[in-house]
Formats: structure tokens, sequence, C-alpha cells
């Protein structure tokens, strides 16, 4: 499982250098009016990918199952199925996504000069998205027979020739549809070289027309509803922001909230890269009956990705708005780090039990409570979104952000408990003390290291940086995992000197 999450961290290093590279870039040669118009572009047309109703964290569900059992028929019905099913579902996004246009061009203050390049932005956007659907059916094939190193080898590769694309294609005409291009290119590039692999990897991948099978798409929608409720939920909290921010603010506000957000969301695919694979583990023990070493990997990787996340939260609670006014320079508003430090400390507690809680519940089937506090976040999001934005601008936003998040970090762990029979008291006590002791810890250690030197270029935060990774380790080596029952430590810690037992 560590060389599939290792994979899935790689992607995230890859996809978080690209988005460390691009968005500076664009937002210098566009400027922040054309930037913070393609970021209302994508929030909008994101909402379009809710219209595979979870299709693909349901179908990894079933070819899991199909692959685990060897029925090789099963498993090309549903890849047929599901294909028959993506294809409709792209034409669908594509003509649902016209209406969102005329939204776009006539609720959003677009300078004239920007009218057209916008529109060609927007349908490129679509076209993306249609396509999408039958891109990502190969990387769910992959996912379930837990091929993750090669399908994010594919993928990092396809990111980074999105960015040559871009810088190329920026720098030739600096207009804002040229970002939208770079993502067709990329999508482009996924599905033909995805599926190229799929069917010659697997010889018993060989789906048709004929495999085309209403029960088997019957079933696998009937989970995908609860996946659909979960999506949906998630985009309301993570995209909604940029449109709300549009609508009453204006696209230069946009860039202010996007930045920090970005940022967070970054951390979100990085703890992702463990459920992704997570949920087939999860789908085969429990079809298996191994409640223990489920139980087992719910313990061990939560303590994972508190200290994961803790590392980078730290970093960013101290050093996070020096980074962003190096990053973006001039676009950086000094109210951006105050957005950040407010979305980190919601997230610190939010991420480590998503990042577990999420893919342990799909993979088992027990997704119906998951998916309503997952839903009610997000409709919450939205609703104190529109009430704070107008009083309270860019920090209402961000604690319309907050609130939700803490809510639904609560909601997770007991809906994650008690479909596993553990105590929520054994839990908390076994994961939260130690963690919590030791990010404090961190935090006062690295704050004094600010407030002896305030670093503000890229050799300085690089060694804040460097300097946060090994005050976090030896904190979480020395003292919260250091005796633990179900992390085994790299043996390089055991020179740490203290000896606290948990």
């Amino acid at each position: 499982m560590l060389k599939n999450v290792g994979s899935n961290w790689f992607l995230m290093a890859v996809t978080g250098l690209a988005t460390f590279f691009l968005m500076p870039f664009n937002l210098a040669h566009l400027g922040t009016v054309q930037y913070g118009i393609w970021l209302v572009i994508s929030a909008q047309t994101a909402y379009l990918f809710l219209l595979h109703l979870g299709v693909p964290m349901a179908s990894v569900r079933e070819m899991t199952q199909a692959i685990a059992s060897s029925d090789h028929r099963k498993l090309n019905a549903i890849i047929a199925s599901c294909s028959v099913l993506y294809v409709g579902f792209g034409l669908a996004a594509m003509l649902l996504g016209l209406p969102l246009l005329f939204d776009f061009e006539h609720h959003y203050s677009v300078p004239m000069e920007l009218h057209d390049s916008a529109r060609i932005a927007f349908l490129l956007a679509l076209l993306q998205i249609g396509i999408g659907f039958f891109a990502n059916m190969p990387f769910a094939i992959m996912s379930a027979h837990q091929d993750f190193v090669v399908q994010n080898t594919l993928r990092s590769l396809a990111i980074i020739i999105r960015v040559i694309v871009n810088v190329v294609l920026v720098l030739t005409n600096p207009d804002l549809s040229m970002v939208a291009i770079s993502l067709v290119s990329l999508t482009a590039f996924e599905m033909v070289v995805g599926w190229g692999y799929v069917l010659r990897k697997y010889p018993v991948v060989r789906p048709k027309l004929a495999d085309f099978r209403f029960e088997t798409l019957k079933s696998i929608v009937q989970f995908s509803v609860y996946v659909f409720l979960l999506a949906l939920g998630s985009q309301l909290a993570f995209q909604t922001s940029a449109i709300v921010i549009g609508r009453y603010m204006s696209t230069t506000d946009v860039v202010s909230f996007g930045v920090p957000n970005s940022l967070m969301m970054i951390l979100v695919q990085f703890v992702g890269g463990i459920s992704s694979v997570m949920m087939p583990m999860a789908t085969f023990l429990h079809t298996r009956g191994e409640m223990p070493e489920l139980r087992a990997i719910l313990y061990k990787w939560t303590k994972i990705t508190l200290a994961l996340s803790w590392c980078a939260g730290v970093f960013l609670l101290v050093f996070g708005p020096a980074f962003m006014a190096f990053w973006i320079k001039q676009a950086y508003n000094p109210e951006a780090g105050y957005v950040l430090r407010v979305l980190m400390a919601s997230y610190l507690m939010l991420l480590p039990v998503r990042a577990v809680a999420t893919p342990l519940l799909m993979g088992i089937g027990d997704a119906k409570w998951l998916t309503l506090a997952t839903l009610a976040a997000g409709v919450l999001n939205v609703i104190l979104s529109i009430l704070w934005v107008d009083p309270y601008g860019l920090e209402g936003m961000a604690w319309a952000t907050f609130v939700p998040n803490v809510l639904l970090a609560a909601a997770m762990v007991l809906l994650v408990c008690r479909a596993l029979a553990i105590p929520v008291g054994a839990y908390l006590s076994a994961t939260l003390p130690l963690a919590a002791s030791g990010g404090f810890a961190a935090l006062v250690l690295l704050g004094w290291w600010k407030a002896i030197w305030a670093p503000t270029d890229l050799i300085g935060l690089g060694v804040a940086g460097v300097v946060t990774v090994a005050v976090c380790a030896t904190i979480w080596g020395g003292l919260v995992l250091r005796f633990d029952a179900h992390v085994t430590l790299p043996r390089g810690l055991e020179v740490l000197p203290w000896r606290l037992r948990s």
C-alpha cells in the first residue's frame, strides 16, 4: 500500500509544482482581471463534472469485486456499461453548459475587450469536461487493479505536457483562452495514452458494445447516487467561493481568495493520494470480512495523515503569507494571508479524518450518512458565504468555509467509528492528544524561528521549509509516534533521545 500511496504523492508533488509555477506565470502574463475571470469559469464549469453521478468511484468498487472474484465477463460488462454512460454524460455536459455560459455573460463583470476570449475559454472548458468523462475510465480500471504507479506516472507526464503547452501558448498570445487550450490538450493526452495502456496491459479487458448491460449499470448507479451527493457536497464546499466572490465582489478579489484556496486544494489532493489507494483495499478487506484489519488501517492512516497535514499546516500558518507574497508577487493582497490562516486552521481538523473516513466508508458500502453530512456541510458553506460576503468580505468567506469544515470533521469521526464498531472516545484518545501537543510544539518553535528571522525570498523560504520538516519529523518521531502501536517509524528516527509513551 505504501508504494501506491507514494506514487500518488509523487503525482501530487508534480501537480503542486505545476501549480506553483503556472499560477504566478499566468497571473504575470494575463493579469489579475483575466486570471480572475478564468477562476470563475473554472468554478462554474466544474459543477458539470457532477453529471457523472458518482459512477467513477462506484465503478472502481464494482470492478475491484469482479477482479477479486476473477469474473472477467462482469468486469467487461462494467467497463462497457460505464463507457457508454460516460459518452452520454459528456454530450449532456456540453449541452447543459450553454445556459451556464449565458449566466456567466450576463451576471459577471467582464470587460468588453475580453468578452470574446472569455466566451472561447468557457466553450473550451465545456469541451474539456465533455471528453473528460470518457478519458477518466482507463484510470478507474487501473485503480481497480491497484496499478497506481503506472497510473500516476502517466498523469504526471500529462501534467508536464500541459505546463509546456500552457507556457508556449501564453507567451505566444497572453489570452485566457490559451489556458483553456492547455487543459483540453491534457485531457486528450490522458484519454489516448490511458486507453492504450489499459488495452495492452490487461488482456482480459476487451469491452464491446454488446457487453452493455442495463442491470449492471443499475447496480452501479444505485451506489453511485451516494457518491454523487458526496461529490456535490465537496463541490459546494471547495468551488463555490469563487462564484460568490465573482458575483458580489470583483475578479481581483476572486484571485485574493483563490490563491490561498488553491493551496488548500493541493493539500486535499495530497491526502487524496491515501484515499484513492485505501478505497479499493477497504472493499477487498470488507468482502473477505477482515474487520480487524480495517480498524488497524483507520488508526494507522489517521495518525500518518495527522503528521503530514500538521507539517504542511504549521508551515502555512507561520510562513504562508510570506510564501504567497513571494509566489504571486504584485498580485498578493495582504488580506489573503488572513484567509489562508483561517482556511488552514479548519483543514487541519478536516483533512486527517476525511482522508481515511471517506474511502473506508465508501469502500465498505456504508455511504448514506457520510454523503448527507458532506452535502449538508457544502450547503451550509454556500449559505454562510452569501450571508457573510457583503458585510465581512474575504474574511467572512474564509469563516464561511471554516465552520462547515469543523462540523463535517466531527460528523465523519462519529460515522467511521460507528461503522467499524470503535468507541469514539477510544479513537480520539489514541489519535488526538499527542498529535495536538506535537502540533502546538511545532507551531511555537517555528513561530519563535520566524520572530528571529522572517524569510521573504526563495532561499529563506526554502530554509524555512527544511526547518519545518526537521522540526515536525523530530517531534512526531520522538513524541507523537515513538512507541505507537499502529505506525512503524523509519529506523533513522531511533536515534532520538527521549522516550515518551502514548
